[in-house]
This record gives structure tokens, C-alpha cells and sequence, in this order.
């Protein structure tokens, strides 16, 4: 059985402890009178969202051993939290300064590979995560045949390659993989400790699922605020202008947020430039701060996936019903949510003209909204690139469930 395997049946065991299912029905009721759950398109996923986030909190638990390190994927659809990014393979090794490390891996066909060093983060603080070091390309040294190895310790790097440094407060490594097409494949890890502190003894059921409870009540507040503090600050169907990622988010990456609110009749759309990134990605979400479902809607879309415009601009258009325009991102229903654009890979600051210009139309002036030339695309089109996408994205778990399994 592959690690994820293993983590993912100890996490539905704790799911089902006594002690998480106390907090879950504890924070069903407190919830319910948040923005979302007084939404009527939100309310209806609060049970959906709470086992997303529950089960997020459980894989958490079941890998939290500095001693006996395992790398984790998290943040997949029922397992939810943050609003991550969808073309993103999150993974995740639980460390501490007392040990040193090995991480050896493949590198996949992926637009971006970043490895980030955390401290306690949202389900211990009820806060974003303060980023303590991160390890980029170009500085991530690959062999010819792909491969490579990454050492992490409480030794500064002192001009070693590959090399993360684990400060006082470590607890982790994140690694995001981000995957510009889906047909990309994510990049393989391994993790070995090789030396450190004495390892402590593994804790039981009850301790962990004790751990899980915490993080849920600890993540759960904040996930929350967040989008008060980051989407709500603007006017509806607005984007600021894109800006670095400030706490808690990529380090190397501009992002820009907002909230869209749209009747069945309207659409929004937003036309932005990609820059020198190597990857832009647009997406829309829910005020749990989820995402919707993205292997059979696309309520997420990246340059590679879209179509241009004549100039090399994007376009993508939201709207509840299919407009016919390539770009469509679909809100899954959902007539008021969360936006966000991520630009990753920049080899120079985005340029203004790169930021987001939005307008919000009816349906039927649609066309006049969008650049000249702005492209639209056939049911029969439609059909077959949903197939696709569903197809690369269930390749892409079979992928990260069983990473010694050819998924075709």
C-alpha cells in the first residue's frame, strides 16, 4: 500500500472518532450563521464543505510524525481547504529543526515546482502560515535524467545547492507542483529521515484524532476570514491589480482577488496578459473558501487551457449558464462566490497592463463586452474538451494514489 493510501484510511478512521464528530456537529451549528452558511447557494454545501475540511484536517493528523515522515497529498476535491489552487498538486512532509532530511524525487512535466518551509500554519495557529525558506526554480538543481535530491536540517545551506534550512518553529514542507495543461504530469517524491533527535513513540488513535478535532476548530475560523479580509474589501465584480503574494501564499507568485455577484442573465469578464509567467491561472470559488467542482465544470482555467485573444490576451467569461465563449468558467450554480488570478514563474515584475480589466454585462451584449475577435466555441467543442478534462484529472489522482501504477 502507497503511503497516500495508508494516510488516507488512517485519516477516515479519525474522521469517524467521537472526538471529531464532536467537533464537526459543534461547528456545524457556529457556521451556519456566517456569510455562507446564510447564503442560499452556500448553505446547501455546509455538510459538503465541513467533510472536506474535516477529512483535510484528519490527513493533517495522520501525517504528523517529524519522526517517521511521509509525503502527504492534501487539498484535493474531499479534502478541502483554503481555496486552493486547482491545477496544483499540494503535497506536504511534517518535519522539525531536531531531524535532518532527504527528499529525493522525479521531476514531472509541471509549468512550476516550488518546495516551502512553513511553521505552524492554519490548523495549529488559526492563522496563515509564516513562510520560513523556499527552494525555487531556477535555484532547484535537477539532473539530465530528472532526478534529484533535496537535504533539509537545522544547518543553514551556506552556498550547498538543494539545501532547506529549518529554522527554530519549522513544521513543515510544502511543495506545490503546478500544472499549467493537465496533461502534465506532477513530479515524484520520496522522504527518508537520516538523522536527528531520538524518535519519540508513535501516537495512537485517540491522540490523533484528539490533533484532528484541534485542527478543526483552528482552521475552521479562519478559513472564515480570510475571504472578509481579502475578497470582500473590494466591490463586487472587481479585481485590484495584481501584487506579490503576501502571507501564506507562494512567495514567487502575483495574485489578484475579488467576489463576483451575477444573476442568471449576466456574465463578468475578465481579460488579463500573461506576462513573463510561466503559468496564469484563473478560478472562481465558494464563500467557504473551496473551491467548486473543477473536474466536471470548469470553474478553473489557466492560459494553456484557454483560448487567446487576436492580441494574446485572455478573456475568461463567468456567467451561470453557458455563454458560448471559449473562456466560460462556470460557477457551479452559485450566483455570488469568490475570484482569483495567480501569475507563477515570473522572470520579471508583472507589467500593470497585465492586471485584470472586468466588466460586468448582460447575456445578450456579451459579444460587444469582449475584444475584438475574443473566441467562442461549439456544443460539439464543449462536450470533448470536458471529456478531456475529466479524463487528465482522474489520471492525475490515479497518478498520486498509486505512484508505482502506469495510468495510462
Amino acid at each position: 500500500m502507497s503511503d497516500q493510501l495508508l494516510l488516507e484510511h488512517r485519516a477516515r478512521d479519525l474522521g469517524r472518532h467521537p472526538a471529531v464528530l464532536a467537533e464537526v456537529a459543534r461547528l456545524e451549528a457556529e457556521l451556519a450563521g456566517t456569510r455562507a452558511g446564510r447564503n442560499p447557494d452556500d448553505s446547501s454545501d455546509l455538510t459538503d464543505y465541513l467533510a472536506g475540511l474535516t477529512h483535510c484536517c484528519a490527513l493533517y493528523a495522520a501525517n504528523d510524525s517529524p519522526d517517521r515522515p511521509r509525503v502527504l497529498w492534501n487539498l484535493y476535491p474531499g479534502a478541502e481547504a483554503g481555496l486552493p489552487n486547482p491545477d496544483t498538486v499540494y503535497k506536504y512532509v511534517t518535519v522539525s529543526p531536531d531531524h535532518r532530511y532527504e527528499i529525493t524525487g522525479r521531476r514531472g512535466t509541471s509549468a512550476d515546482l516550488t518546495f516551502q518551509v512553513d511553521d505552524a500554519g492554519p490548523e495549529r495557529a488559526g492563522r496563515l502560515n509564516r513562510n520560513l525558506g523556499l527552494l525555487a526554480e531556477p535555484d532547484l538543481h535537477v539532473l539530465p535524467d530528472g532526478t534529484f535530491t533535496i537535504t533539509a536540517g537545522p544547518d543553514e545551506a551556506q552556498g550547498r545547492p538543494n539545501h532547506l534550512h529549518l529554522p527554530p518553529g519549522a513544521r513543515r514542507i510544502m511543495i506545490r507542483d503546478t500544472m499549467s495543461d493537465w496533461s502534465q504530469t506532477p513530479t515524484s517524491l520520496a522522504v527518508r529521515r537520516v538523522g536527528g533527535a531520538p524518535v519519540v513513540p508513535e501516537p495512537g488513535l485517540d491522540e490523533l484524532a484528539d490533533r484532528a478535532a484541534a485542527f478543526l476548530a483552528s482552521a475552521a475560523p479562519l478559513w472564515v476570514r480570510i475571504p472578509e479580509q481579502y475578497n470582500y474589501v473590494h466591490p463586487p465584480n472587481t479585481l485590484p491589480p495584481a501584487r506579490p503574494t503576501g502571507a501564506g501564499g507562494l512567495q514567487s507568485q502575483y495574485v489578484t482577488t475579488g467576489t463576483f455577484s451575477l444573476t442568471d442573465d449576466e456574465a463578468l469578464v475578465v481579460t488579463a496578459g500573461q506576462g513573463t509567467a510561466s503559468y496564469l491561472g484563473f478560478q472562481v470559488g465558494s464563500n467557504w473558501y473551496v473551491d467548486y467542482d473543477y473536474r466536471s465544470h470548469t470553474s478553473s482555467l489557466t492560459s494553456a487551457q484557454a483560448a487567446p485573444n487576436p492580441d494574446g490576451s485572455y478573456s475568461w467569461v463567468i456567467a451561470l449558464r453557458d455563454p458560448g465563449h471559449a473562456n466560460w468558467i462556470d460557477p457551479v450554480g452559485h450566483h455570488e462566490g469568490l475570484t482569483l488570478m495567480r501569475w507563477q514563474g515570473l522572470t520579471a515584475p508583472l507589467a500593470p497592463d497585465n492586471s485584470p480589466r472586468v466588466t460586468r454585462v448582460a447575456l445578450a451584449d456579451l459579444t460587444a463586452a469582449l475584444p475584438a475577435g475574443s473566441p467562442f466555441v461549439s456544443t460539439v467543442d464543449r462536450k470533448r474538451k470536458a471529456a478531456v478534462r475529466r479524463w487528465q484529472f482522474d489520471r492525475r489522482v490515479a497518478t498520486l494514489r498509486f505512484p508505482h501504477t502506469n495510468s495510462g
